[in-house]
Protein backbone atom coordinates (compact mmCIF):
# COMPACT_ATOMS: atom_id res chain seq x y z
CA UNK A 1 0.00 0.00 0.00
CA UNK A 2 1.45 3.34 -1.02
CA UNK A 3 0.01 6.86 -0.64
CA UNK A 4 -3.41 5.62 0.48
CA UNK A 5 -6.07 7.07 2.76
CA UNK A 6 -7.24 4.01 4.68
CA UNK A 7 -11.00 3.91 5.21
CA UNK A 8 -11.81 1.29 7.84
CA UNK A 9 -11.01 0.39 11.41
CA UNK A 10 -9.16 -2.88 10.82
CA UNK A 11 -6.82 -4.67 8.42
CA UNK A 12 -7.24 -8.41 8.95
CA UNK A 13 -5.83 -11.47 7.20
CA UNK A 14 -4.70 -14.84 8.55
CA UNK A 15 -2.90 -15.81 5.32
CA UNK A 16 -1.03 -12.58 4.48
CA UNK A 17 2.77 -13.03 4.56
CA UNK A 18 4.14 -9.62 3.58
CA UNK A 19 2.69 -6.18 4.33
CA UNK A 20 4.09 -2.79 3.30
CA UNK A 21 2.28 0.43 4.25
CA UNK A 22 4.13 3.52 3.02
CA UNK A 23 3.00 7.15 3.24
CA UNK A 24 -0.53 6.09 4.10
CA UNK A 25 -2.91 7.61 6.62
CA UNK A 26 -6.00 7.27 8.72
CA UNK A 27 -8.45 10.07 9.50
CA UNK A 28 -10.47 8.57 12.36
CA UNK A 29 -9.73 9.58 15.95
CA UNK A 30 -8.82 6.04 16.97
CA UNK A 31 -6.15 3.53 16.04
CA UNK A 32 -6.27 1.36 12.96
CA UNK A 33 -6.06 -2.27 14.13
CA UNK A 34 -3.77 -4.58 12.13
CA UNK A 35 -4.43 -8.29 12.69
CA UNK A 36 -2.10 -10.39 10.50
CA UNK A 37 -0.89 -13.34 12.62
CA UNK A 38 0.83 -15.11 9.68
CA UNK A 39 2.93 -12.10 8.65
CA UNK A 40 6.62 -12.73 7.87
CA UNK A 41 7.70 -9.20 6.92
CA UNK A 42 6.29 -5.78 7.81
CA UNK A 43 7.10 -2.28 6.61
CA UNK A 44 5.28 0.64 8.24
CA UNK A 45 6.80 3.83 6.89
CA UNK A 46 5.62 7.41 7.54
CA UNK A 47 2.05 6.60 8.53
CA UNK A 48 0.09 9.80 9.16
CA UNK A 49 -2.61 10.09 11.80
CA UNK A 50 -2.59 7.93 14.90
CA UNK A 51 -0.14 5.05 14.91
CA UNK A 52 -1.79 1.70 14.07
CA UNK A 53 -2.17 -0.95 16.77
CA UNK A 54 -0.33 -4.15 15.83
CA UNK A 55 -1.67 -7.45 17.07
CA UNK A 56 0.74 -10.32 17.76
CA UNK A 57 2.71 -11.55 14.73
CA UNK A 58 4.29 -14.76 16.02
CA UNK A 59 5.86 -15.74 12.67
CA UNK A 60 7.42 -12.33 11.94
CA UNK A 61 11.01 -12.36 10.70
CA UNK A 62 11.64 -8.75 9.69
CA UNK A 63 9.98 -5.44 10.54
CA UNK A 64 10.82 -1.85 9.64
CA UNK A 65 8.85 0.85 11.45
CA UNK A 66 9.50 4.52 10.68
CA UNK A 67 7.38 7.03 12.60
CA UNK A 68 7.50 10.25 10.61
CA UNK A 69 6.36 13.85 10.96
CA UNK A 70 2.76 13.05 10.03
CA UNK A 71 2.24 10.91 13.12
CA UNK A 72 -0.22 12.56 15.52
CA UNK A 73 1.17 10.78 18.59
CA UNK A 74 3.35 13.72 19.52
CA UNK A 75 4.05 15.18 22.96
CA UNK A 76 3.34 18.92 22.93
CA UNK A 77 5.71 19.47 25.86
CA UNK A 78 8.59 17.38 24.53
CA UNK A 79 12.03 18.63 25.58
CA UNK A 80 15.33 16.88 24.80
CA UNK A 81 14.12 13.32 25.20
CA UNK A 82 11.69 14.02 28.04
CA UNK A 83 7.94 13.54 27.54
CA UNK A 84 5.28 15.02 29.82
CA UNK A 85 3.56 11.59 29.86
CA UNK A 86 0.01 10.94 31.09
CA UNK A 87 0.30 12.71 34.44
CA UNK A 88 -1.78 15.59 35.77
CA UNK A 89 0.44 18.09 33.99
CA UNK A 90 0.50 16.16 30.74
CA UNK A 91 -0.40 17.68 27.38
CA UNK A 92 -3.67 16.86 25.64
CA UNK A 93 -2.04 14.29 23.36
CA UNK A 94 -0.32 12.36 26.15
CA UNK A 95 -3.42 12.43 28.37
CA UNK A 96 -5.80 11.31 25.61
CA UNK A 97 -4.71 7.82 24.59
CA UNK A 98 -7.91 6.84 22.75
CA UNK A 99 -6.62 3.26 22.56
CA UNK A 100 -9.04 1.37 24.71
CA UNK A 101 -5.96 -0.69 25.62
CA UNK A 102 -3.25 -0.71 28.25
CA UNK A 103 -0.69 -2.79 26.34
CA UNK A 104 1.85 -1.90 23.66
CA UNK A 105 0.72 -0.25 20.44
CA UNK A 106 3.67 -1.34 18.29
CA UNK A 107 6.36 -3.27 20.14
CA UNK A 108 4.17 -6.09 21.45
CA UNK A 109 3.04 -7.04 17.96
CA UNK A 110 6.56 -7.22 16.50
CA UNK A 111 8.39 -8.71 19.48
CA UNK A 112 8.88 -12.09 17.73
CA UNK A 113 10.96 -10.61 14.89
CA UNK A 114 14.58 -11.58 14.26
CA UNK A 115 15.46 -8.32 12.51
CA UNK A 116 14.08 -4.90 13.46
CA UNK A 117 14.48 -1.31 12.30
CA UNK A 118 12.82 1.14 14.69
CA UNK A 119 13.04 4.78 13.64
CA UNK A 120 11.11 7.78 14.91
CA UNK A 121 11.05 11.53 14.65
CA UNK A 122 11.84 13.21 17.96
CA UNK A 123 8.83 14.09 20.10
CA UNK A 124 6.68 11.10 19.06
CA UNK A 125 5.77 9.21 22.22
CA UNK A 126 4.64 5.78 20.97
CA UNK A 127 7.91 3.85 21.30
CA UNK A 128 8.71 5.45 24.66
CA UNK A 129 5.24 4.69 26.01
CA UNK A 130 5.43 1.09 24.75
CA UNK A 131 8.65 0.60 26.71
CA UNK A 132 6.73 0.94 29.97
CA UNK A 133 5.33 -2.54 29.29
CA UNK A 134 8.23 -3.61 27.10
CA UNK A 135 8.03 -7.18 25.79
CA UNK A 136 11.01 -9.52 25.56
CA UNK A 137 12.48 -9.71 22.06
CA UNK A 138 13.47 -13.35 22.52
CA UNK A 139 14.46 -13.99 18.87
CA UNK A 140 15.96 -10.61 17.95
CA UNK A 141 19.37 -10.89 16.27
CA UNK A 142 19.85 -7.52 14.52
CA UNK A 143 18.51 -4.13 15.54
CA UNK A 144 18.75 -0.73 13.89
CA UNK A 145 17.78 2.39 15.85
CA UNK A 146 18.07 6.12 15.23
CA UNK A 147 18.86 9.05 17.52
CA UNK A 148 15.34 9.00 18.99
CA UNK A 149 16.44 6.15 21.26
CA UNK A 150 19.44 8.08 22.57
CA UNK A 151 17.92 11.47 23.42
CA UNK A 152 16.49 10.75 26.87
CA UNK A 153 18.56 11.37 30.02
CA UNK A 154 20.63 8.29 30.93
CA UNK A 155 19.72 6.76 27.54
CA UNK A 156 16.80 4.95 29.19
CA UNK A 157 14.94 3.86 26.00
CA UNK A 158 18.10 2.38 24.48
CA UNK A 159 19.02 0.62 27.72
CA UNK A 160 15.50 -0.79 28.09
CA UNK A 161 15.30 -2.36 24.65
CA UNK A 162 18.81 -3.83 24.96
CA UNK A 163 17.99 -5.34 28.33
CA UNK A 164 14.97 -7.04 26.76
CA UNK A 165 16.90 -8.43 23.76
CA UNK A 166 18.80 -11.38 25.27
CA UNK A 167 20.18 -12.90 22.03
CA UNK A 168 20.99 -9.67 20.14
CA UNK A 169 24.13 -9.98 18.01
CA UNK A 170 24.28 -6.75 16.01
CA UNK A 171 23.21 -3.21 16.87
CA UNK A 172 23.32 -0.31 14.41
CA UNK A 173 22.76 3.23 15.66
CA UNK A 174 22.16 6.07 13.21
CA UNK A 175 23.17 9.31 14.91
CA UNK A 176 22.85 12.57 13.01
CA UNK A 177 24.84 15.72 13.71
CA UNK A 178 21.72 17.93 13.55
CA UNK A 179 20.73 16.34 16.86
CA UNK A 180 24.02 15.78 18.62
CA UNK A 181 25.96 18.80 17.38
CA UNK A 182 29.07 19.39 19.52
CA UNK A 183 28.25 16.61 22.00
CA UNK A 184 27.97 13.78 19.47
CA UNK A 185 31.49 12.44 20.06
CA UNK A 186 30.92 12.11 23.80
CA UNK A 187 27.59 10.44 23.12
CA UNK A 188 29.21 7.88 20.83
CA UNK A 189 31.71 6.95 23.54
CA UNK A 190 28.86 6.42 26.00
CA UNK A 191 26.95 4.31 23.50
CA UNK A 192 29.99 2.17 22.76
CA UNK A 193 30.29 1.42 26.47
CA UNK A 194 26.63 0.39 26.67
CA UNK A 195 26.86 -2.02 23.74
CA UNK A 196 30.27 -3.48 24.63
CA UNK A 197 28.71 -6.85 25.47
CA UNK A 198 27.50 -7.39 21.90
CA UNK A 199 29.40 -9.86 19.71
CA UNK A 200 29.74 -7.30 16.93
CA UNK A 201 28.30 -3.83 16.46
CA UNK A 202 28.40 -0.82 14.17
CA UNK A 203 27.80 2.74 15.33
CA UNK A 204 27.13 5.34 12.66
CA UNK A 205 26.98 9.11 12.73
CA UNK A 206 26.34 11.42 9.81
CA UNK A 207 28.88 14.25 9.74
CA UNK A 208 29.77 16.55 6.85
CA UNK A 209 28.28 14.30 4.18
CA UNK A 210 30.26 11.29 5.35
CA UNK A 211 29.35 8.13 7.20
CA UNK A 212 31.74 7.55 10.09
CA UNK A 213 32.04 4.01 11.43
CA UNK A 214 33.14 2.77 14.81
CA UNK A 215 33.77 -0.89 15.64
Amino acid sequence: MDDCNIDGRKISSRSLKHLSITHCGYDLDCRLNISTPGLVSLKLDWFWGKTPFLENMALLQTACVNIGEGCEDVCLNYNSGVFCDANKNGCGNCLSKNDGRSDCVLLGGISSAKHLELISELGKFIFTRDLKCCPTFSKLKTLLLNEYWCEAPDLDPLACILQNSPVLEKLTLQLFSKVYKSSKWTTVLVLNAIISYLYWSNVFSYHRDQIIKWK
